[in-house]
């Protein structure tokens, strides 16, 4: 076998991931707005867990047999306290840059490792379909 299987893996993803990447302008700008169907609760630590409904894809004969197996519809997924204060803000008002400086002052974080963390972990929650960037005019 002449072709590494992971790069290929890696190069068949960016080619079905087909969703425009933003420049660092647009990014700046971008505010992101939580899903509407993902419910929150709020932890005694400042922590979340975000409960996302499940999409079962593929075949119909999957769905029925997720369904007879009584398998969850939704997912769960813990925030520590500082990607539960992001999440917060994401509510399609607060644009990114506010949301880095306001990493910044809580958290006593440097600009450059604000917005790489921010930037990363709004990647995270997007792929996930737990946040949209919203970008241009409200």
């Amino acid at each position: 076998m002449g072709v590494d299987s992971v790069s290929l893996a890696a190069k068949i993803t960016r080619l079905l991931d087909k969703r425009e990447q933003l420049t660092k302008e647009q990014l700046r700008r971008a505010r992101p707005q939580r899903n509407p169907s993902v419910e929150t609760e709020d932890l005694e630590d400042g922590g979340a867990v975000l409960s996302a409904p499940l999409d079962i894809k593929g075949p119909r004969l999957m769905a029925a047999v997720a369904k007879k197996m009584k398998a969850p519809d939704r997912r769960k997924i813990e925030l520590e306290p500082v990607g539960a204060s992001v999440w917060r803000l994401c509510d399609g008002k607060h644009t990114f840059e506010a949301i880095s400086k306001d990493l910044r002052s809580q958290y006593k974080m440097g600009r450059l490792e604000a917005d790489a963390s921010l930037e990363a972990f709004l990647q995270m929650l997007s792929r996930r379909g737990l946040v949209a960037m919203m970008v241009g005019k409200k």
